[in-house]
């Protein structure tokens, strides 16, 4: 079994987005006429994205792992599976990544934070005439004014104004995500034995209320698994016979909530198919970062391959991406194409049938003709800023990188071949390297050098709203 996880995969560079844009705009290829997709369909299609938190790509059997994930193996048999795909190393800079479609040294302000006048795939969806849900984890802000602001209809959502891990007091009694969790729906608190069962249940009450509507919907589901604490889930031995155990940390329930996340996202699947959904409808599941350091996985040739969360190594972005759309025959099962969280904004564009607003300054390509059966839109390289930029506290964990399918570069001049060497243990001296390597290694310093300059642990960008975030007065605790 080919191990995916170290496999570097990156993004566009910028001569590659105008010309994807210039190729739209002019007309070539006009959005719904794309063989395989919307001709058919009784409106656009309906996008349901759904977003794990802290899983590597190890995590999947589809990609080498052994916990057992039947149900994505399901959905990769009836979609694509992208062994390339990557995101930022920590949650808050991947979904500020991933909502506005920019590269993060343009926006990104602070953990736990986003600036509100930000423009979001939300936004995009209200403007293609979507009705809009989020349901899930936030943490981009502290107020209840803002899932609306950035573009939601309807939301349900931990960590918005109440994160109640922070306190000391509480563990061995209740969690912010799982045993005995609080939930704000729509702008009132609600207790659940199991936060992730509770947003199920939202999110199956949604698609019955949309399942007959004349109005496309779009979908944010955020899902808390598998994230720490690593607690036991509802379909653990221990679930119903060690209570103060539902609050203990341990990695041995790892296990256990990557296959109830995999239950979950088996049962999604089956109700949308139950709805009569399923034919019109985008599913998307993506992870938002690397697998937490404390975890060790084996995989299917065994090997062993440590969480990468927190850092720049591929095991810390290489996360897992599947996509389906119905029952579509798509030619292609699994794709090397190299894919990054930008590149969601243009695909939801193309698939509602919009063009993003060129002053929105997005860094994406689409990936919706391949999911149409077209040839897809290739990229050279991909730019990895990561400055996480605890408000509390500092991190050595930055970095600055230029990067292609193979070779990384970072600013500092380290130079990987990140193929055949994962950990990144040997840099590619300067001049030591062959001719094409030396190439390369010239054409990306020079598109770090057309970056804005940059300080670790710092930011010119101003916070431009009046909230706070939960890590304003909490350090990274061992985050990763």
């Amino acid at each position: 079994m080919k191990n995916y996880l170290y496999l570097c995969r990156t993004t566009p560079n910028h001569t590659t987005i105008m010309n994807a844009r210039l190729f739209y705009a002019c007309g070539l290829l006009p959005l719904g006429c794309l063989p395989g997709c919307s001709p058919d369909s009784r409106q656009n299609p309906n996008i349901v994205f759904v977003l794990a938190d802290d899983l590597g790509a190890e995590c999947l059997d589809v990609y080498g792992g052994t916990y057992g994930t039947p149900n994505l193996n399901r959905m990769a048999e009836e979609g694509i599976v992208y062994e390339n795909m990557h995101s930022l190393p920590l949650s808050s800079p991947s979904r500020v990544q991933v909502m506005t479609g920019k590269f993060s040294y343009k926006n990104y302000v602070a953990f736990g934070y986003m600036n509100p006048d930000e423009h979001t795939f939300a936004h995009l969806a209200k403007a293609a005439g979507y009705d809009t849900a989020m349901i899930g984890k936030w943490q981009l802000g502290r107020s209840r004014e803002l899932p609306e602001q950035f573009g939601f209809d309807y939301w349900c959502l931990n960590q918005l104004e109440m994160y109640k891990e922070f306190s000391p007091s509480t563990m061995g009694t209740y969690t912010e995500r799982y045993a005995n969790s609080y939930v704000d729906d729509m702008g009132h608190y609600e207790f659940t034995l199991y936060g992730p069962d509770y947003f199920q249940e939202r999110v199956f009450e949604y698609l019955e209320d949309r399942k007959d509507s004349d109005r496309p919907f779009f979908l944010y589901y955020t899902m808390p698994l598998v994230h720490t604490p690593h607690t036991p889930t509802p379909d653990s031995d221990s679930w119903d016979t060690d209570y103060n155990g539902r609050f203990t940390s341990n990695t041995a329930n790892f296990p256990d909530m990557v296959r109830y996340m995999d239950k979950q996202v088996g049962g999604l699947v089956d109700k949308l198919k139950e709805e009569g959904l399923w034919d019109n409808t985008i599913l998307i599941f993506v992870g938002d970062n690397g697998t937490s350091t404390r975890i060790l996985s084996e995989m299917q040739d065994g090997s062993f391959i440590r969480g990468g969360k927190g850092a720049t190594l591929d095991c810390g972005t290489n996360v897992p991406l599947i996509i389906t759309y119905g029952d579509r025959t798509l030619p292609a099962r699994r794709s090397g194409r190299l894919v990054d969280l930008v590149d969601f904004m243009p695909t939801f564009a193309d698939a509602m049938g919009v063009e993003v607003p060129e002053e929105w300054d997005t860094d994406g390509i689409s990936l919706y003709p391949e999911i149409c059966g077209e040839t897809p839109l290739e990229r050279e390289y991909t730019i990895c800023h990561f400055n996480p930029l605890w408000p509390a506290a500092k991190t050595e964990n930055t970095a600055r990188i230029a990067r292609t399918a193979r070779y990384k570069l970072y600013d500092d001049g380290r130079f990987y071949d990140a193929e055949n060497d994962p950990l990144e243990q040997n840099p590619i001296a300067a001049g030591s390297g062959t001719a094409e390597e030396e190439a390369l290694r010239e054409k990306l310093q020079g598109i770090l050098d057309g970056l804005p300059a940059w300080t670790p642990n710092e930011t010119d960008i101003p916070r431009k709203g009046d909230y706070g975030t939960f890590y304003d007065f909490a350090g990274p605790q061992n985050p990763f």
